[in-house]
């Protein structure tokens, strides 16, 4: 059976215009960059998926975060060596997830630090 990972409740809310979801740069960003929209914040450099099928660039829908990683501005960091973090992708990671409107096709990017 696949591993089944304790549920996080995610709360939304909207950005206005000109702010950020995530105000903060590397290295005060890491594990704190979940987000929905905008640009993707690449760990590395770009990787904008091509859909498979139209061959057209997808367009980014949200980055999931390592959001455990012990971060002092993270309120859901664990110690990585005295509990156990679920929520962490590779080198403090984070996965990218793009959608092609036209083939309703998906695709996601995964880059660590």
């Amino acid at each position: 059976m696949a591993r089944i990972l304790p549920e996080i409740k995610v709360t939304l809310s909207r950005v206005s215009t000109g702010e950020r979801a995530v105000p903060y740069n590397y290295p005060e960003s890491i594990g704190i960059g979940t987000k929905l929209g905008g640009k993707p914040d690449w760990i590395q450099r770009p990787e904008v998926p091509v859909c498979q099928t139209c061959k057209n660039e997808m367009v980014f829908i949200g980055q999931i975060d390592s959001v455990e990683h012990q971060n002092n501005l993270n309120h859901l960091a664990r110690d990585r060596i005295a509990d156990e973090q679920d929520y962490m992708f590779g080198d403090v990671g984070k996965i990218y997830v793009f959608f092609c409107y036209d083939c309703l096709h998906s695709q996601s990017v995964f880059q660590c630090y």
